[in-house]
């Protein structure tokens, strides 16, 4: 079976290109272990069922103390290298993912990226004594590094197995000035991936943009939405954690419910970007609710919520709760708080009755100009003027 160790970067996630081609690997029956140099969150992070390592100084420290005792002289030319390099902090990395590589049977090494994070797989190969290939993007061609160290980056191309590089150009480029030789170079261009995820097209897009707080009726939205036996739809959020009491992991409320696949989590937006969002959106979801004090007394409410009027500006049809002063401003379609079931009727409603939306956005679009307009803050402003 082949298994290959697959070492790239997780700086900010994946690279979206280096997601979708491990999608399609998997697809294809290539069983990979996924080798991190890092990972922090980002846009594309691993699926759940990929087999990840990540560096870790510490298990590279383990690693080199058992090898320095085991294959001594061989450890101590690879530090020699790396210290000539300057590199140990990728012997660290090749040692790190050794130590779990080794009992995995692999059959061959790729890196993604040809820069100095090369140098991890060069240690590996020698390590494993396995085939070494290299994707070489355009940005590892042009480092200033790479300028003032080409020798070495070149002798790192000659020692791969295979050169894999994203354009004729890239090709000409490693052939002409680093000496590669052209049979050992493969072109493999990369490849757009549109609406991976069916979350865009064809499907009728509910938005909320709201913090992470209870009080947004993030649970409740999502537990109708879990309820909804449709795929005709997606429901984008905008927002992050409230950093707060008060606060709702709504990322993992996503997952609890397994509902991943009618969810996209959009983060915090704002400015031009939140506009092309609203405008995108066919329907606009607020159901807030009163959170109350153990005696009682209200905790936290609404005011009128300017997302809600944001919405209504753009024409578009909203659905929220009979909640503070929210009915002062939508006049329909309004549930009652933390009624799911009610929220997911009137959701359903919406996506089944698309020749209401139009109506209902004008309708809305109306109130605002005619109630919630900038002209509003002359009340503020001819007060101060009198003082």
């Amino acid at each position: 079976m082949t298994k290959v160790a697959y070492i790239t970067t997780g700086k900010i996630g994946i690279h979206r290109f280096t997601y979708n081609e491990l999608i399609e690997l998997d697809k294809k029956g290539i069983n990979f272990t996924l080798c991190l140099t890092q990972l922090n969150k980002g846009s594309w992070m691993p699926d759940k069922n990929w087999h990840v390592i990540t560096a870790s100084k510490s298990q590279a420290l383990i690693q080199l103390f058992k090898l320095l005792i085991a294959k001594t002289k061989l450890i101590f030319k690879l530090i020699q290298v790396a210290k000539k390099q300057q590199v140990l902090p990728y012997l660290l990395m090749a040692l790190s993912f050794y130590r779990k590589l080794s009992s995995k049977d692999i059959t061959s090494i790729h890196c993604q990226m040809g820069d100095k994070k090369l140098y991890t797989g060069y240690f590996l190969k020698i390590l494993l004594n396995r085939p070494l290939t290299v994707t070489v993007h355009a940005h590892e061609l042009y480092q200033r590094k790479i300028y003032d160290d080409a020798q070495s980056i070149r002798k790192l191309y000659t020692f791969c197995d295979k050169v894999f590089t994203i354009s004729e150009f890239n090709a000409n480029i490693l052939k002409e000035q680093f000496n590669i030789e052209p049979q050992k170079i493969e072109i493999t261009r990369l490849f757009p991936e549109i609406d991976d995820q069916n979350k865009v097209k064809d499907k009728t897009k509910i938005l909320i943009v709201a913090n992470w707080a209870e009080k947004k009726g993030y649970d409740i939205l999502l537990q109708a939405i879990k309820q909804i036996k449709r795929e005709d739809f997606v429901l984008w959020i905008v927002g992050g954690s409230y950093f707060s009491e008060n606060s709702l992991d709504v990322e993992q409320k996503v997952k609890e419910y397994k509902i991943e696949n009618k969810v996209a989590l959009l983060g915090r937006q704002g400015g031009v970007n939140l506009d092309i969002i609203f405008y995108a959106c066919d329907i606009f979801c607020l159901p807030s609710y009163t959170e109350y004090y153990e005696d009682g007394n209200p905790a936290e409410r609404e005011g009128i919520p300017v997302s809600l009027m944001e919405a209504m500006a753009w024409g578009k049809p909203v659905i929220s709760t009979k909640h503070a002063g929210i009915p002062e401003l939508v006049e329909d379609i309004l549930v009652k708080e933390k009624n799911v079931e009610q929220l997911k009727n009137a959701i359903e409603y919406l996506i089944e009755h698309p020749e209401k939306w139009d109506e209902m956005g004008k309708k809305n679009k109306e109130i605002i100009q005619e109630k919630y307009t900038k002209e509003n803050v002359n009340i503020l402003a001819d007060t101060i003027k009198q003082w």
